[in-house]
């Protein structure tokens, strides 16, 4: 049997697919494994819903919202709070796009799990008729996807990581090309803190730039800035993409010289 949470349920993994390709598309820039799993998922499970006529069916959306909820709802709220990792410390900014979609995605997972049950109850009951709240609650978590994701397409298009981007043009710029680094070359004086401007015009599989001597590294996305100040004693360092996901490349690679004052 479907009924009106089943095909409800069904709706919300639609959106939820439709989430995950904006976020590829924009935000993150590009479709990682677990994001295609999930939206491969998601769509069995949304077809397995409308279609299949069997009042067990909502249980398949049960275990997909189960699944997904122990995966994204503890990290989306620890990540509020600490640095899971220093490299994705994006969550701690105000301003930054993904807290729109993840909280958008802990939404609708946590959505897909309670509808679903709701559906096999419903079932079990013989009840087909939903309550008078059915409505109102489908129309509010609707008004919540879409503008959840307007305000993170927006946010994606003013985000800056750590500092505005006036400030940051007058800073010094190391560029990350596809295949090199510009410029490969940098000398200063030692004495202060450095701070540079990083832009990643990269192919994104390379989105971190490392000071492997220092041990600092700034995170970013293909077609971001990033921010990293180091302080590093009179001597020769690399900087350079760091191997991440089993991609290195060697040629996304420069040096910096500090002279002794």
């Amino acid at each position: 049997m479907i009924n009106s949470y089943t095909r409800f349920a069904a709706t919300l993994l639609f959106l939820q697919i439709g989430t995950i390709i904006l976020t590829g598309l924009f935000l993150l820039r590009h479709f990682p494994v677990i994001h295609i799993m999930n939206g491969v998922m998601a769509l069995i499970v949304a077809l397995l819903l409308f279609f299949i006529k069997w009042k067990w069916t909502p249980i398949l959306g049960m275990l997909y919202g189960l699944l997904f909820s122990i995966l994204t709802v503890p990290s989306y709220f620890i990540s509020m709070f600490r640095h899971i990792d220093p490299e994705y410390n994006a969550m701690l900014e105000a301003s930054n796009p993904f807290f729109g979609i993840s909280t958008l995605t802990a939404l609708l997972v946590l959505g897909i799990l309670f509808f679903s049950t709701a559906g096999l109850v419903a079932n079990l009951r013989s009840v087909q008729q939903p309550p008078g709240w059915f409505p109102k609650v489908r129309s509010a978590i609707y008004g919540a996807t879409i503008m959840g994701l307007l305000i993170s397409l927006y946010l994606q298009q003013h985000w800056v990581t750590g500092l505005n981007a006036t400030a940051m043009e007058k800073l010094p710029i190391i560029v990350m090309k596809p295949d090199s680094v510009e410029p490969e070359k940098i000398e200063v004086q030692a004495g202060e803190p450095l701070v540079f401007h990083i832009k990643n015009q990269s192919e994104n599989k390379c989105h971190i730039l490392q000071f492997p001597e220092l041990s600092e590294s700034v995170h970013m996305e293909q077609g971001r800035s990033g921010l990293i100040v180091i302080d590093p004693e009179p001597g020769t360092y690399t900087y350079g993409c760091k191997p991440h996901h089993g991609y290195m490349n060697e040629d996304i690679k420069g040096t910096l010289i500090v002279k002794p004052k």
